[in-house]
């Protein structure tokens, strides 16, 4: 089949993180998110408009590889599909200033991402901020690693958590412990998700 229309992608973007942020998508459960996949499919504004152009059994997998795997960094105001969020994220500036202090500022210019990271400018040095959920705790220790290998600025890792969710103390602290072992610090911080 023939690639997807520009203006039909667009549409269905913005309806699936119309719904998304309808949904509560961040405190559904794999089972809850899965039964919403299998709605999109038969869903006029979703699936409908995008059988005109992919197999009905690619569906599924367009808006999970696509829409759903974009939406934190959308939420985040970073990359391609961040202007069809409905809610977002703190941007770095905020995050920056929560997690290290008042005084430092996030660089927009050196944004990068899986996982998100950027330099943040401290009054007499800067950091390497890299920030993510819990979930992303081994890609976020990786990148932390691969960054004090290749020189630059010291990384800084910034554990997020959605409102509303709640990491244990004993997660946290093993969080600590990890990265106390590759010698990088780690803060945990709790994002509120605006909606726009």
């Amino acid at each position: 089949m023939s690639v997807i229309d520009e203006d039909i992608r667009r549409e269905v973007i913005a309806e699936i993180y119309r719904q998304v942020d309808e949904l509560d998508w961040d405190g559904m459960s794999p089972r809850e998110r899965s039964e919403c996949y299998v709605r999109w499919i038969d869903d006029p504004l979703v699936g409908g408009k995008l059988r005109r152009f992919i197999e009905r059994d690619r569906v599924r997998v367009w808006i999970k590889d696509g829409p759903i795997k974009e939406l934190p960094r959308a939420r985040h105001g970073i990359g391609s599909y961040a202007p069809f969020a409905v809610s977002r994220y703190p941007d770095m500036e905020e995050i920056a200033r929560q997690a290290i202090g008042a005084d430092w500022r996030a660089d927009p210019g050196t944004v990068d991402v899986k996982p998100n990271r950027c330099l943040v400018r401290g009054p007499s040095t800067d950091v390497l901020m890299i920030w993510g959920p819990a979930t992303k705790l081994a890609d976020l220790v990786w990148a932390a690693i691969n960054a004090r290998v290749d020189g630059g600025a010291e990384p800084v890792i910034v554990v997020t958590s959605s409102q509303g969710t709640r990491l244990s103390e004993g997660e946290k602290h093993r969080h600590v412990l990890l990265s106390n072992v590759v010698g990088v610090d780690l803060r945990h911080i709790t994002l509120r998700l605006a909606r726009l």
